[in-house]
């Protein structure tokens, strides 16, 4: 049996940066929806490839939708 070749690892783009976002919303729902998991827990980058930068924007509209009542906390 022949080893199998590694293949090269695509490095993910950031959407946020792709289309140049100055503040993400938090009571944009179909924005933040994908960055949360069925249980609702924020996804990490290495899933979803956002920077650093909008993790963090990420983070706070999550936590602030989450008090508003927009989004669930935990199922």
């Amino acid at each position: 049996m022949a080893p199998q070749k590694a293949r090269p690892m695509m490095k993910k783009t950031c959407p946020f940066s792709y289309k140049k976002v100055a503040y993400i919303d938090y009571k944009d729902y179909p924005t933040l929806k994908p960055y949360v998991d069925y249980f609702g827990n924020i996804r990490k980058r290495y899933y979803t490839g956002v920077s650093l930068k909008y993790q963090k924007m990420l983070k706070n509209a999550i936590e602030r939708a989450r008090f508003m009542g927009f989004l669930a906390y935990r199922k």
